[in-house]
């Protein structure tokens, strides 16, 4: 098996090793390659489909603002002004921003 960055040990069953979800760096699954305290190691291990972001990756990711405050307050807008499609798109933007939200819970928690 080869060497990673961290440390000069290799990949082993003793020595398992963590793999980013965006650029595929493995790392040993300990304190010292992940930066990661036994809880936040012991939560990826016991927790089936949490993603990991390595620290090279989790720098480079870009952090959108969440709030979006327009210029101009309309009030008058509601649901039923705006008809099915407006609706439907409302609906995709919940659903966007839940999403959203779920992967920054996620990111901030592996800190």
């Amino acid at each position: 098996m080869p060497e990673f960055d961290n440390c000069d040990k290799s990949i082993t069953k003793k020595l398992p090793g963590l793999e980013c979800n965006k650029c595929g760096k493995v790392v040993h699954v300990n304190q010292l390659c992940t930066d990661l305290s036994s809880k936040q190691l012991s939560a990826l291990h016991n927790t089936e489909n949490l993603e990991w972001t390595c620290q090279d990756c989790h720098k480079e990711s870009l952090h959108r603002k969440s709030f979006i405050i327009p210029e101009d307050d309309d009030d008058d807008t509601d649901e039923n002004q705006m008809g099915e499609s407006g609706s439907a798109a409302m609906s995709k933007l919940l659903s966007d921003i839940s999403t959203e939200v779920k992967e920054a819970v996620k990111k901030e928690w592996l800190l």
